[in-house]
This record gives C-alpha cells, sequence and structure tokens, in this order.
C-alpha cells in the first residue's frame, strides 16, 4: 500500500509541474505558430478584420500579409443583422475550446451542464440530431468563422450511474464544414442560460473527377516518404510505418474525403508525440520522487506529495528533468490542435489545402533531419 501511495503522489506531483510549464509555454507557443503559418503564405491572401489589440499586436509581429485564422467579431459586437443569404440554415453552437477537428473524423463527448443537455434534448426531439462546433481563440474568446459539423449517432443517458454528475455520453461523426454567418443569441454565451444558436452556410469541395492530379499532390507525398524514412532512421517513436504510408492518400475526391482522412492520421500521430512526452516526463519525475522517499523510508501521507516538502537537491532534479523536455514540449505546444489544422478547414479548395498540408509535413521533415544530424554527432563522440 505504501508503494502504491507513493506512486500515486509522485504522479499527482508530476502532473502539477506538467501543468505548470504547460501555462508559462503558452504565449511562446503561440508566437511560433503564427512564425509557421506566415511561411505557408500563398500569394496575394488577404489578412482576416481585426477586432482587437491582440490582432494588431499580431500585425507588427508578423505583417498584414499570411494567412491566418478568420474569427468572428466578439461576441455581442456585431452590426445590424442583414438577414439570411439564400442556402443558410440555423444551426446549435458547441464550442469546444482551442481544439480544431475534422471532417470524417468520430468523437465522444460527455454531457453535463445544463445549456448542453438542453441543446441534445432539442436536436433529438426536431431530428435534426446535428450541431456545429467550432474552435475559440484562447487568446480573445473569440470564435472561428468556419466550424463542422458534428452528427449525433450514439446517445447513452447516464445520470442515474453518475448520481448526475453527466447526463449524457453521446458518439458524433463529423460530417462536413460550415462557415457561420451569424450568431443569433451572443447575450446567452456569457450568462449561460442556453446554448448559442448560429445562420450558417454549408461549404462544399466542388467535385471535379475529370481534373487532372494537382502537382502538389505528388509533393505531399514525397515529403510524407521523407518524414517516414528519417522516422525509421531516428527511432521516433511513435510514428508512421511503410504499411500506413501505402494507404495515404491526397487527391482530389468529391467532398476532399481522401486529403481530410489522411489529415486526421497526422493529427493522430502528433497527437500521440505529445502524450507520449508528457509520459516520459511524468514517468521521470516520479520515478525521482519515488527513488528519494524510498531511500528515506517514507510513505505520501494522503496520496501527494508537496513541492516545497522535497529537499533542494530533489526540487534542482526536478527543475533539470523539467528543463529537459522543454524543448520537446514546447515545439510540440501546438502541433496536434488549434491554428494550423483550423487553417486547412478554412482553405479554398483542394490546392490551397494541399500547400498549407505540405508546410506542415516538411516543418516536421525538417525537425527529424535536425535530429538525425545530432544523433549522428553523439555517434560519432
Amino acid at each position: 500500500m505504501r508503494a502504491i501511495a507513493q506512486r500515486r503522489g509522485a504522479l499527482a506531483l508530476a502532473l502539477a509541474l506538467l501543468a505548470a510549464a504547460t501555462s508559462a509555454r503558452q504565449t511562446a507557443a503561440h508566437a511560433r505558430a503564427r512564425s509557421a503559418l506566415s511561411r505557408a503564405a500563398p500569394a496575394g491572401r488577404r489578412a482576416a478584420v481585426r477586432f482587437s489589440a491582440v490582432d494588431a499586436r499580431r500585425d507588427d509581429e508578423l505583417g498584414p500579409l499570411h494567412p491566418t485564422v478568420q474569427w468572428l467579431p466578439p461576441l455581442g459586437s456585431e452590426g445590424p443583422d442583414e438577414g439570411s443569404a439564400e442556402g443558410s440554415i440555423t444551426l446549435p453552437i458547441f464550442p469546444l475550446g482551442s481544439v480544431c477537428y475534422l471532417p470524417f473524423t468520430s468523437h465522444g463527448l460527455n454531457i453535463f451542464e445544463p445549456r448542453y443537455r438542453a441543446l441534445y434534448n432539442d436536436i433529438l426531439f426536431n431530428g435534426s440530431r446535428r450541431f456545429v462546433v467550432t474552435m475559440v481563440d484562447p487568446l480573445t474568446g473569440r470564435l472561428a468563422k468556419t466550424g463542422v459539423v458534428f452528427y449525433l449517432d450514439e446517445l447513452k443517458e447516464v445520470s442515474e450511474q453518475t448520481g448526475d454528475s453527466v447526463k449524457f455520453v453521446c458518439q458524433h461523426s463529423v460530417i462536413g464544414c460550415v462557415e457561420i454567418e451569424r450568431v443569433l443569441n451572443p447575450q446567452v454565451w456569457r450568462t449561460r442560460e442556453t446554448y448559442l444558436k448560429a445562420r450558417v452556410r454549408q461549404r462544399t469541395e466542388p467535385c471535379e473527377p475529370d481534373a487532372p492530379p494537382c502537382p502538389l499532390e505528388t509533393e505531399v507525398a514525397a515529403a510524407m516518404e521523407r518524414v517516414v524514412a528519417l522516422q525509421a532512421e531516428t527511432n521516433e517513436m511513435p510514428r508512421f510505418t511503410r504499411g500506413m504510408l501505402k494507404a495515404l492518400n491526397v487527391s482530389r475526391a468529391p467532398g476532399g474525403e481522401a486529403l481530410w482522412r489522411t489529415v486526421g492520421l497526422w493529427h493522430a500521430l502528433q497527437e500521440q508525440r505529445v502524450l507520449s512526452v508528457q509520459a516520459q516526463m511524468q514517468a521521470d519525475i516520479s520515478k525521482r520522487v519515488v527513488d528519494h522517499l524510498k531511500a528515506k523510508g517514507k510513505a505520501i501521507e494522503g496520496g501527494q506529495v508537496r513541492l516545497e516538502d522535497l529537499p533542494p537537491d530533489v526540487r534542482a532534479d526536478l527543475a533539470r528533468i523539467q528543463e529537459g523536455y522543454r524543448a520537446q514540449l514546447e515545439e510540440l505546444a501546438h502541433a496536434p490542435y488549434g491554428e494550423p489544422f483550423q487553417l486547412l478547414l478554412q482553405a479554398d479548395g483542394h490546392e490551397e489545402r494541399l500547400a498549407l498540408f505540405l508546410e506542415m509535413v516538411n516543418g516536421e521533415a525538417e525537425r527529424l533531419a535536425r535530429r538525425a544530424s545530432l544523433q549522428k554527432l553523439f555517434d560519432k563522440s
């Protein structure tokens, strides 16, 4: 039991240190993400309209012409409603933080807030089973103009099993992409009395079965092959396999499905890299704390340990462990989430989306090439 308590306490400490490190890294990681996106800017791309001092600072740093996420005006600051455009519909909105969800993926959600319990009751009652999920700017709180449509595949009522802390456990498919024209009830975002509703327009990919292959498709395929080869050379984990590479497809297809499925695999790989690095750092921190406690014959009271209760040498070791992982965590901070993938979502067509994705893949190849060079230097020494 003592060993179990020690491991639990050390893990709690590792999680606390990781949370602190993540908070301190957010601003720097955001700036790096912006810089990476500026390199992928197609010629002539117009900057989005700016609504805040944060946007003005971003333009000062990167210049006014670069691909940027298109945000809606701050909720409640919209101008006069000019009415709905032809083909627009009204759907609920469920903002889900600074994560970008992609078409042709599946996701589960646990529903507990009263306003979203009402949302699910309403989409079940009216039979639509659909709502919009859009990204939230972590710096300003604005909603991304482009979102995806979640379709409710399965819902389980679990309030009895959870003491009503969770009402529904739901599974969804992402079935499309929409542009938000206007939020119709922005005042409820702060009051939380109900969920947001918006007028949206479906974004469709032109179906051109006879169109010739885009030259960028060959470039993306070559870049992916380079990444797979470098992953094997550097023993990168997790990584793509040769078998997975054969299944990757970025060709033009109805709805862009082929490219989106490849982007989804890339997204999943980046997410697993973050989790792998975090888990390794937590394991190293936990081991150092447990080794110290074992050497002193101490147990962790209540399954927790406070950083200030550890001696200076152990705290110094933990700081060194954290510093050793800092570069990796900063590099990965934005990779599987947010803006790079949101740019793909709002891109105007197959070719622009390929250009942005190629930039992401080439960036990963460059990172792995640097790692391979360092490994060779260490091997020689």
